[in-house]
C-alpha cells in the first residue's frame, strides 16, 4: 500500500485537486443568494398582505358603523312617525268615545221617558182610550158633515141612519142613508 505511505495531507490536497468544486461552490452561493431573496420577497409580501388586510378590516367597521348608524336614525324617523300615527289614533278613539258617551247620555234619557209613557200607558184602561178615541173620530165625522150642510140624525139605539141636507134658503130634505 504505497499509497499509505504519503502523508494525509498531500492525499487531500490531491483528491482536492482532481475535484473541481469552485464551480459547484458558485452554484450553491448563487441558491443561498437566490433562496435569501426570495425569503424576503415572501416576507415583504407577507407584510404587504398584513398591512392590506388591517386597511380593508379599518374600512370593514367604517362601513360597519355607518350602516349600524343608518340604522337607529332610520328607526329613530320611524319611531317618531310611529308615535304620529299613534298619537292621531289615540285623539280619534277620544273623539269616539266621548261621541259615544254623549249618544248614550241622550239613549239613556229616551229610554226613561219611553219607561214612563210604558208605565203611564200600563195604568190606563185600554178599553176607555180606544172608546174615547173613537167617540172623538165620530164627533170629528160630524162637525165635517155639519160643515157641508148635511146634519145625521141617530135612531135611537146608538147607531146613525138618516142625514138631512141643508140647502142654503134652509131648506130640508129626508134622506135614507
Amino acid at each position: 500500500m504505497v499509497l499509505l505511505d504519503e502523508a494525509p495531507e498531500k492525499l487531500i490536497n490531491e483528491v482536492l485537486s482532481n475535484f473541481n468544486i469552485s464551480s459547484d461552490m458558485q452554484s450553491l452561493s448563487r441558491i443561498n443568494e437566490s433562496l435569501s431573496s426570495i425569503a424576503d420577497m415572501r416576507t415583504k409580501t407577507l407584510d404587504d398582505s398584513r398591512n392590506l388586510l388591517r386597511a380593508l378590516s379599518r374600512r370593514m367597521e367604517i362601513a360597519k358603523q355607518s350602516m349600524e348608524a343608518s340604522v337607529v336614525a332610520a328607526a329613530k324617523a320611524e319611531h317618531g312617525q310611529n308615535m304620529l300615527r299613534l298619537d292621531r289614533e289615540k285623539f280619534s278613539l277620544a273623539k269616539n268615545i266621548n261621541e259615544l258617551e254623549s249618544s248614550s247620555h241622550h239613549l239613556e234619557g229616551q229610554l226613561a221617558r219611553l219607561k214612563e209613557e210604558l208605565e203611564s200607558v200600563d195604568g190606563e184602561d185600554a178599553m176607555q182610550t180606544a172608546m174615547m178615541e173613537a167617540e172623538d173620530g165620530t164627533l170629528l165625522k160630524l162637525k165635517v158633515f155639519r160643515s157641508l150642510g148635511i146634519d145625521i140624525q141617530e135612531d135611537g139605539a146608538g147607531g146613525y141612519n138618516k142625514a138631512v141636507i141643508r140647502k142654503s134658503s134652509k131648506e130640508s130634505y129626508g134622506d135614507e142613508g
